[in-house]
């Protein structure tokens, strides 16, 4: 039970009272609700530490039922009641403090341990570097591997926070497996589950890793919080909401149709700024105070996809559906128990940049947020997204510091992120693309605003760590400056004039990408849509396009064997840029808006083509594992570089990947070939020769 309801049914605290610590604790996360009580003068000192005795006897009686913890965790479940109680006499409890070390890495296991509350986290030590491999939480089990195989522990085991376990010698752990058979297929199966993600484990490569905890960021929101069922309809009122929040200890409560869908969220903050400030009484419907404009995630969605939502949204809370239905809450916080605290904590100190000094200074740690981000085991496409979001962030930043500098704009406009930026694939090394689009009814004075416009942000951007493109593709060129008028001429000009394509590809594959970065979305909407007309009059523009790009040879020979440059200055290495990333990537685009896919994201636009049909889920499955294995392998090559203290290039040497990498590759580069053939045949496209052509940039 939770000190507040003791106290409350102790009759020390009134629900008013409680209800106004709560909201000062959620003001101030870092005090103990406790604490603000006594401060407050809500309760005596006496008066708390006998509430909290009276809380840890009930905590002890609790402890005390091993038999009923086991019976409603797996595998125990499935044994009957005299089992569970006989396998609960060879168990004892055991709590670990806080940073305390449970399983040392290269010592024989000795116990079998089961989490009833808490989190404990699975790490290896190299060099003095600790390397995260994943978490471990309620209800899960850890130790069984090195006693199942006799063999020494691969990694260590550390308290997260404080922990309580319920622990077996390992000698009765090996003798319970052996008296019920379906203990062994448990765990058999628990670690092939945990093998099942070898793909991603392989392009890490990191000792160990196949046979420990999966890694946090495949971690399923289901799996990471203890989903909470309370919830309230559109009819319940505000005394009703409040009391379920106190019930739960939850700072916010959902509010749901009769089918469970939901409606909106009443979070306790706006209870009390309605009951307290606006003088609303607690016996009116939530319906006048709830909020309609929430975000949800799914049970299946993982800690990433969590993470990325509230750095989207900027929002501290998520609900959580099955299948559409409500079941639950994730909150900020209980993502902070785990790995998101930095990139959250960037973003706050984003948001509070006041100057462009302020927003390079977090430039530089959002890069350390990728390495860190890869180290602990995220998917590269997992890392580029929150990078790209972190950067999107970025560039608004600049352009309100723009704005607040020579005033707001005249008219509506839209900051286009082209290439990359537009896909929201960055990385490491990313440079400026992007272009502006500014309505017609700006006049001369509005267009010398928005040229002084780009070049401000332009300008500020590189002082953030966005370098200048290189190919001059930025709002600062003409080219990529223009109201809507100018922009619907320029389009019609570049699709339906053959020779200027062919003179303008580079410009044409990175622009493909645009998406609206700032401003009006609306602006940008338009101009998708006026391009896909002009697409759909002058279908050579695709084809032209794709026959630079499905005959790129893949660096595979006869017998599979890697082709690598024969001298020079990348001698026994190949360009996983232009013989991979390149045309997978722009056969997905150019597919993508051949069938009138409106997402610009590679991944995105796969899934997108999967449902119209235009390859079968196999193929998309193979397509996404290779842009991830170009991707991690492509990501992971540059960081070696910057490591070293040398130029970052996109050349790889096969022969310092593994054996596994190697097969990996390979099949990435045969999945760039079956793309090439579907691109080709879907658009009727002949190849161009591909020697003396320039590489769509990413």
């Amino acid at each position: 039970m939770k000190l507040g309801d003791i106290l409350v049914k102790q009759g020390h605290l009134d629900e008013e009272g409680l209800a106004k610590a709560l909201g000062l604790r959620h003001a101030l996360p870092g005090k103990r609700l406790g604490t603000i009580l006594v401060e407050k003068g809500l309760v005596s000192e006496p008066l708390l530490q006998t509430a909290l005795n009276f809380q840890r006897s009930l905590e002890a009686d609790q402890l005390e039922n091993k038999d009923e913890f086991l019976k409603n965790t797996a595998p125990f479940d499935t044994l009957g009641p005299a089992d569970i109680h006989e396998v609960a006499n060879t168990m004892e409890w055991c709590h670990v403090r806080a940073g305390d070390l449970i399983i040392e890495k290269g010592k024989r296991g000795e116990r079998f341990y089961l989490i009833k509350r808490g989190l404990a986290k699975v790490y290896l030590d190299e060099d003095n570097e600790e390397k995260l491999l994943g978490f471990i939480g309620e209800g899960e089990c850890f130790g069984e591997t090195s006693l199942l195989n006799d063999e020494p522990t691969s990694a260590y085991v550390r308290a997260v926070e404080s922990t309580l376990c319920l622990t077996q010698e390992g000698r009765q752990f090996q003798d319970m497996v052996r008296r019920h058979p379906q203990f062994y297929k448990f765990f058999s199966q628990l670690f092939t589950r945990r093998m099942k993600q070898i793909h991603k484990e392989l392009l890490t490569e990191t000792p160990g890793v196949g046979q420990i905890e999966p890694f946090l960021y495949r971690k399923e929101v289901k799996e990471m919080v203890p989903l909470r069922g309370e919830f309230c309809t559109e009819q319940s009122t505000i005394r009703d909401a409040a009391g379920k929040m106190l019930e739960t200890g939850d700072h916010m409560v959902v509010v749901v149709d009769e089918r469970t869908m939901p409606k909106g969220i009443v979070a306790m903050e706006r209870i009390l700024r309605a009951v307290l400030v606006g003088g609303e009484s607690p016996d009116a419907t939530v319906a006048d105070i709830m909020e309609k404009d929430f975000h949800s995630i799914e049970t299946t969605s993982f800690f990433f996809d969590a993470l990325h939502e509230m750095v989207k949204h900027r929002t501290a809370r998520l609900v959580v559906t099955h299948q559409g239905k409500a079941v639950g809450v994730v909150s900020g916080l209980d993502l902070l128990r785990f790995r998101g605290r930095e990139v959250l904590s960037l973003l706050k100190n984003l948001e509070g940049a006041s100057t462009i000094d302020e927003v390079n200074s977090v430039r530089g740690e959002v890069e350390k947020v990728l390495k860190a981000l890869l180290s602990d085991g995220a998917l590269a496409s997992q890392a580029c997204r929150i990078v790209s979001e972190l950067n999107d962030k970025m560039v608004r930043r600049v352009i309100r510091l723009t704005e607040k500098e020579i005033g707001g704009p005249p008219c509506p406009y839209a900051w286009l992120g082209l290439g990359s930026e537009g896909r929201k694939e960055q990385t490491l090394l990313t440079d400026q693309d992007n272009a502006i689009i500014f309505s017609d009814s700006a006049g001369k004075d509005g267009v010398r605003y928005f040229n002084l416009f780009s070049s401000k942000v332009v300008k500020g951007l590189a002082d953030c760590g966005f370098p200048l493109c290189k190919g001059n593709v930025m709002a600062t060129n003409q080219r990529y400056f223009g109201d809507v008028e100018e922009w619907k001429k320029r389009t019609e000009e570049w699709v339906s004039k053959e020779a200027y394509l062919r003179d303008n590809l580079v410009d044409m594959y990175v622009f493909l990408d645009f998406r609206a970065n700032s401003g009006d979305q609306d602006m940008a909407a338009m101009l998708r849509n006026h391009l896909t007309r002009l697409l759909a009059e002058n279908p050579s523009f695709l084809k032209t396009l794709a026959s630079y790009i499905v005959d790129i040879p893949v660096p595979l020979g006869f017998f599979k064997n890697f082709v690598v440059e024969k001298s020079g200055k990348y001698k026994d290495r190949l360009n996983l840029k232009n013989y991979g990333l390149v045309p997978l990537v722009t056969c997905v685009k150019l597919l993508a808006w051949k069938f009138g896919i409106g997402d610009t994201n590679t991944l995105e636009r796969i899934r997108g083509l999967t449902k119209h049909g235009a390859f079968s889920a196999d193929t998309a499955e193979i397509l996404e594992q290779a842009f991830e294995t170009f991707l991690t392998l492509r990501i992971r090559n540059n960081m070696e570089h910057l490591d070293q203290g040398v130029e970052p290039s996109n050349y790889i040497n096969p022969a310092f990947l593994s054996t596994k990498q190697k097969h990996l590759l390979k099949d990435a580069f045969l999945s760039v070939s079956e793309i090439q053939k579907i691109t080709k045949d879907a658009l009727r496209a002949e190849g161009e020769s591909f020697m003396g052509q320039s590489c769509a940039p990413l």
